[in-house]
C-alpha cells in the first residue's frame, strides 16, 4: 500500500504550499474540501489525512470522524488555531484523531509529526496482516471440519459463496470478504444439529427454535460458534438474520449496514439455491422469486436478475455453476479478509 498523505484546507495557497514543501519528502495529495477528501478516500487509501479544522459545510472533526469510519486503519491529524484548542483536545480524547497541530506549525515539526502518524499506521498495518493470518486460519480450519463432517452441508456452502460472491460484484462491494465469509460459514451449525433435524432443514421445513426443546437452527448455532471468534462478530450477526427482512436504510452506522447488506444477499442466496436444488433453471427459479419479490431488498433482487441473465449468456444449457472444491473454494475468501 502505498503511504500517501491527504492534506485537507479550503485555502488553496496553504496546501499548495505544504505540497511544495513535502513532495520530495514525501507522497502527497490535496483536496480543497471535506466533500473532496471524503470521495478522495473512497477510491483509494491513505496512510494519513492531515485537516484543518475551519472549513465550510463540514469542519476538521465531523471530517476525520467520518474518515475514521469509511478508513479505521488511516492517521487523522488535526490542524487548529488557537481559538479551537478545547474542540481539538475533546477530538482527541474520543479517539477521532491521533494529533492536533496549532496553526502556524513550524515545519520541523510537522514533519515529525507526520512521520510519527506514518510509523502509528505501520504498526496498525502490521497488527492487522496478524489477526487476518489468524482469520485466515480460522475460516479454512471451520470449512474443513464442515466438509468433512457435512459433505451435503459444505456443497450448499460453496453454491450460497458462489452467489454471494457474484452479487456482490454486481453490487461492486469494495471489500466483499464478510460476505463471502458469512455465506461459505452460514452452514457450519450444520455439524452439531440430529440427522433427523437435519433432512428438514435441506428440504426447506422449518425447524423448532430452542424453546420447543428441540435443537435450534443451523443459523443460530453458527453465530452462537462464530460470535465467540476475533473479528467473526459481524459474519455471525449476518448469518443470525440471513431470515429476516433487513431494511438498509441509509443512516445505519458502517457496521450494522454491511450486516443488513450481508443478510440481504444471503437470504437471497438461500432461496434461489433451493429452488434451483428442486430442478428448476435459473431463469425458472428467479421466476418463481418474483411472486414474492417484496420481501427481498429491491437493490439485491436487481443484482440477482443481472447474474443469472448473464449465466443465460455463458451457457443457457447449463443451469447449474461450476464449483471447485477443497482449498481452492475458500481461498479467496481469507485471501481478501481485512478485519
Amino acid at each position: 500500500m502505498t503511504e500517501t498523505i491527504l492534506f485537507v484546507d479550503d485555502d488553496i495557497h496553504l496546501v499548495s504550499a505544504l505540497q511544495r514543501t513535502l513532495y520530495k519528502t514525501y507522497r502527497v495529495a490535496l483536496a480543497l474540501s471535506a466533500a473532496d477528501a471524503l470521495a478522495a478516500i473512497s477510491e483509494s487509501p491513505y496512510a494519513v489525512v492531515v485537516s484543518d479544522l475551519q472549513m465550510p459545510g463540514m469542519n476538521g472533526i465531523e471530517l476525520l470522524t467520518r474518515v475514521k469510519e469509511l478508513a479505521p486503519e488511516t492517521v487523522r491529524i488535526l490542524l487548529t488555531g488557537q481559538a479551537d484548542l478545547d474542540a481539538a483536545i475533546h477530538a482527541v480524547n474520543d479517539g477521532n484523531i491521533f494529533r492536533f497541530l496549532q496553526k502556524p506549525c513550524p515545519h520541523e515539526l510537522l514533519k515529525k509529526t507526520l512521520e510519527a502518524g506514518l510509523a502509528q499506521f505501520r504498526l496498525q498495518m502490521a497488527e492487522r496482516d496478524v489477526l487476518q493470518q489468524t482469520l485466515v486460519g480460522t475460516v479454512a480450519v471451520l470449512t474443513e471440519i464442515l466438509g468433512a463432517i457435512e459433505p451435503a452441508a459444505f456443497g450448499r456452502a460453496s453454491r450460497l459463496r458462489w452467489c454471494v460472491r457474484k452479487l456482490a460484484l454486481e453490487l461492486k462491494v469494495q471489500d466483499p470478504w464478510q460476505f463471502e465469509a458469512a455465506a461459505m460459514l452460514s452452514q457450519i451449525g450444520c455439524i452439531s444439529v440430529a440427522p433427523e433435524a437435519l433432512k428438514k432443514y435441506f428440504t426447506g421445513d422449518p425447524l423448532a427454535d430452542d424453546d420447543s426443546g428441540e435443537q435450534p437452527s443451523p443459523a443460530r448455532v453458527a453465530r452462537q460458534l462464530l460470535e465467540r471468534v476475533p473479528r467473526l462478530h459481524t459474519v455471525a450477526q449476518i448469518i443470525d438474520r440471513q431470515q429476516e427482512v433487513v431494511e438498509m436504510r441509509p443512516d445505519l452506522a458502517p457496521e450494522q449496514y454491511t450486516i443488513a447488506l450481508g443478510a440481504s444477499m444471503l437470504r437471497i442466496a438461500l432461496d434461489f439455491d433451493e429452488l434451483v436444488g428442486t430442478g428448476l433453471s435459473f431463469s425458472s427459479a428467479l421466476a418463481e422469486m418474483k411472486r414474492t419479490q417484496s420481501a427481498y431488498d429491491a437493490r439485491v433482487f436487481a443484482a440477482l436478475e443481472h447474474l443469472v441473465r448473464d449465466a443465460a449468456q455463458v451457457d443457457a444449457a447449463d443451469p447449474s455453476p461450476a464449483l471447485p472444491l477443497g482449498d481452492s473454494l475458500y481461498q479467496p475468501v481469507s485471501g481478501q479478509a481485512s478485519p
